[in-house]
């Protein structure tokens, strides 16, 4: 058949030439059907990779994001001399405020669709980064999801010790970027002083999965399960703010399980 990116005549799930989907392909990660020629799952949104360059294309996305990262704090290290003066002595400790971050450029009214202002506290910040993030990422623009994903990520870092919710929040944004032990090391964190934090069994198991380690995946999808019964129930703030999550999540889990 006919690649429908390159025009290249192959066959199978994938383009022998670009790696593009064809008709019949899956997303590796959540196995949703891929349109033919897609750069990214509709789904779930991780780039595709098949085989020849779309493999060299997903391997470039830590490295992507790592240099985004750097280019936003080149501009937040730079932004106070550029300012003058007269601004510096508005914020003494060099900081650019996050709000003057949005949409990558400088203060004033977020653009349409943008998350506002973020003149809140750090942690507030980062809760919204984070929102910004996962509904790009949800709406399948997931070059605008990796443009706020460095951002979400320094947010995060900047807002001092972390609760159960936050850690989960950092670990999903470290998974996305292709971090998957830095995304788990996070997770774990949680589980340290909650063994059986749902928030924090899910993470970690789609870091590990991510990675590539089913067996390290599945032992935190049991785990997951065993404790879902009596943790769903728990008075948890985190499990409040995301108890509608929970029947998805123990149906990713229990699905993950049973093909293992």
């Amino acid at each position: 058949m006919k690649c429908p990116k390159c025009g290249a005549q192959t066959t199978g799930a994938f383009c022998s030439e670009c790696g593009a989907p064809i008709k019949g392909a899956k997303c590796r990660e959540c196995q949703a059907a891929l349109a033919p020629g897609a750069r990214f799952c509709n789904n779930c949104g991780i780039p595709v990779a098949g085989r020849g360059r779309a493999d060299g294309d997903a391997s470039k996305l830590p490295w992507i994001v790592a240099g985004t990262a750097l280019v936003v704090l080149i501009v937040v290290l730079a932004w106070p001399a550029l300012r003058g003066n007269s601004q510096q002595q508005e914020q003494p400790d060099g900081r650019v405020p996050l709000s003057q971050m949005d949409e990558g450029v400088g203060s004033g009214p977020a653009a349409p669709g943008g998350p506002g202002p973020l003149s809140g506290s750090p942690r507030e910040n980062a809760d919204r980064l984070f929102n910004r993030v996962m509904s790009e990422r949800a709406g399948g623009d997931t070059a605008r999801a990796i443009f706020f994903l460095p951002m979400a990520i320094q947010a995060y870092g900047m807002a001092g010790e972390l609760d159960a919710d936050g850690y989960y929040h950092l670990s999903l944004l470290q998974s996305f970027g292709g971090e998957h032990k830095a995304a788990q090391t996070t997770a774990e964190k949680i589980l340290a002083t909650s063994p059986d934090h749902l928030l924090g069994l899910s993470a970690a198991a789609a870091a590990a999965r991510a990675a590539g380690d089913n067996a390290t995946a599945r032992k935190y999808y049991q785990r997951f399960l065993s404790a879902y019964d009596a943790e769903s129930k728990r008075s948890e703030p985190g499990y409040r703010d995301h108890e509608r999550m929970f029947p998805e999540l123990k149906s990713e889990a229990e699905a993950f399980v049973r093909s293992r």
